[in-house]
């Protein structure tokens, strides 16, 4: 929850934002997909009066409900931002695209429009928006959202026929080549079950070496007082944990890579570099699977451009829940060396987007 009211609050700041949709807009009856996205011209009727016939007509065209109401979602948000802080009423809060594509706000026949920047993101139901307002000069952000266990189905079955490391060379083109390295070998932590004993090289070999689901792993270990044995460890523990990472590499570099306004289509893709990522852990004793209760934050990164290490970008990336991660990114804009990344607040459909949008028609 957040006050998305005009609070009156002056000066630069980062907003970020996140909106589930997964509760909003429930459509009753067994339906086929494109008569569910119908049926959210009913259901999400006063939400979509909102929106423009264009950006109705490109909710509405999608196949499956999910998506759809994600769409719808994203609208609202980048309408909801504008609104907010660039002191426009909400049918004057008309969103362009930059020469790269990117949604923006070009205000019409202002002296001194406010500087603003922002990027969405949406995945298996969760909507994100980062926006950077009021800088004397443009910084640029961007965000990503993961859910690292939507595609588990189908990840798991490509990695049982062809193992984990053909499943990540499958991405090879977006990722530059020590990453991919680093995604397929690098140790994982692992819970042994047992305080007092630690791996060596063998046994961390073992699981730098693991690819394969349904096995079971003998690793040597040696307590505190030298006695050696032998652990066992599930191979689906280690491979998920090996999944979770990929999906975490994933979100920092899509988020970096939206920040540039470019897709991951750029032609410099493998010549960027995040290194040593490991995946921030969900928050422990989670009972709800829709929870988004935040979890590890990991706020370090070591970025590099052709080899040069990055220090005008900074980013954060959070566990949300048992399976979702959201990241941030933004260009540090010169005298700003104080400039960081905050929480993501979670926003309510009714009082927090609706009331307020109808306030401001």
């Amino acid at each position: 929850m957040v006050d998305t009211s005009n609070d009156g609050q002056s000066g630069p700041r980062i907003i970020q934002w996140l909106l589930d949709t997964r509760p909003l807009w429930p459509v009753p009856g067994k339906l086929k997909p494109k008569e569910e996205v119908e049926k959210l011209k009913t259901v999400a009727s006063r939400a979509l009066s909102l929106l423009s016939e264009s950006e109705q007509a490109s909710v509405l065209k999608y196949y499956h409900l999910k998506d759809a109401k994600m769409s719808l979602a994203s609208h609202l948000l980048k309408h909801m931002a504008i609104t907010k802080y660039c002191n426009v009423p909400w049918s004057q809060s008309t969103i362009s695209r930059d020469s790269n594509g990117k949604p923006c706000f070009n205000p019409m026949g202002a002296t001194k429009p406010v500087t603003m920047d922002f990027n969405v993101s949406h995945q298996a139901g969760i909507v994100s928006l980062i926006a950077s307002v009021g800088f004397d000069a443009r910084v640029d952000v961007g965000t990503d959202v993961v859910c690292a266990n939507e595609r588990e189905r189908h990840d798991y079955a490509h990695i049982e026929k062809k193992g984990f490391f053909d499943w990540v060379d499958m991405h090879g083109d977006v990722f530059a080549e020590s990453e991919l390295n680093h995604m397929k070998l690098s140790h994982v932590p692992i819970s042994l079950g047992r305080p007092d004993v630690s791996m060596r090289g063998f046994a961390k070999d073992a699981l730098s070496r693991c690819q394969w689901r349904n096995a079971k792993l003998d690793l040597k270990v040696t307590a505190v007082d030298g006695e050696e044995s032998v652990a066992q460890v599930d191979s689906n523990s280690v491979v998920d944990k090996k999944l979770r990472r990929f999906y975490a590499m994933w979100c920092l570099r899509e988020a970096y890579v939206k920040m540039t306004g470019e897709a991951l289509l750029a032609p410099w893709l493998k010549d960027l570099e995040i290194s040593d990522v490991q995946a921030p852990d969900a928050a422990s004793g989670i009972q709800e699977a829709n929870s988004l209760v935040v979890g590890e934050v990991v706020k370090e990164f070591n970025i590099f451009f052709k080899g040069r290490k990055v220090t005008d970008v900074k980013m954060e990336l959070s566990a949300l829940g048992p399976a979702y991660m959201v990241a941030g990114s933004l260009s540090m804009p010169k005298g700003n060396p104080d400039l960081a990344l905050g929480p993501w607040h979670i926003l309510r459909l009714e009082e927090d987007i609706l009331s307020v949008a109808e306030r401001t028609l």
